[in-house]
């Protein structure tokens, strides 16, 4: 007896096959989860975000969560400010530093990366400054510390400073990492693992690495300018 074959329906039976093989948990017939990944990775910036922002009000004066509470604050402009040593003893100055940092934040890490698609820790700090100041800024952590008289004592740093540490290793002189200290311990910068967050010094990691602070003043940008 011949068993005649519809070629149509055979077709047919082949594609529903193959779909549900597709769609099974089988190795070959995995689908990528593209949206769940997707969304992990979606959770977690935003759980770093979070946890900066948290540690901005808590230790910076006058954060509401967004910016300054400059409604008493004169919005001078840079020019007009060069006769103080200390550039964010500006209160405009000091708004718009911080404007730039929050834009950053949750920005993941990337070596030599200089965009929000990902920045190490010296193109962060040249950024910031560049966006904050309009001018060029080294984006080397060795170069940058080179730029600035040390301060050794964390209690004598104030907002805006740059913050210098040594690498992985705790024992090394060279200078590996930076940041921009904002005040009371909390400190802005772009870590290997976390990208662009807010971290309080006390964190051992970074307390056992600090080497010293460096104040920007209008005689550095002077030397940088040119």
């Amino acid at each position: 007896m011949k068993i005649k074959i519809n070629f149509t329906y055979t077709i047919f039976v082949l594609i529903i096959v193959a779909g549900l093989l597709f769609n099974s948990n089988t190795t070959f017939g995995k689908v990528p989860k593209t949206k769940k990944h997707n969304s992990k990775v979606t959770t977690k910036k935003q759980k770093l975000i979070n946890e900066s922002l948290k540690k901005l009000k808590t230790y910076l004066m006058g954060f509401d969560g967004i910016s300054f509470d400059l409604i008493s604050a004169k919005k001078t402009t840079f020019a007009s400010t060069q006769k103080t040593s200390n550039i964010f003893s500006n209160e405009f100055l000091k708004e718009k530093l911080l404007s730039n940092i929050l834009v950053w934040l949750g920005t993941p890490y990337r070596m030599g990366g200089t965009s929000k698609s990902g920045v190490d820790c010296s193109n962060f700090v040249a950024q910031i400054i560049r966006q904050t100041l309009s001018i060029n800024f080294p984006a080397n952590a060795e170069r940058q510390s080179k730029l600035f008289v040390p301060i050794k004592n964390i209690d004598e740093l104030s907002f805006g400073d740059l913050i210098f540490f040594s690498g992985r290793n705790k024992k090394s002189k060279r200078i590996g990492h930076v940041g921009i200290y904002l005040g009371n311990g909390i400190f802005a910068h772009s870590s290997t693992g976390k990208g662009v967050i807010i971290t309080h010094i006390s964190e051992s990691y970074y307390s056992e690495r600090f080497r010293f602070g460096g104040k920007l003043s209008y005689e550095h940008l002077n030397i940088v300018s040119n």
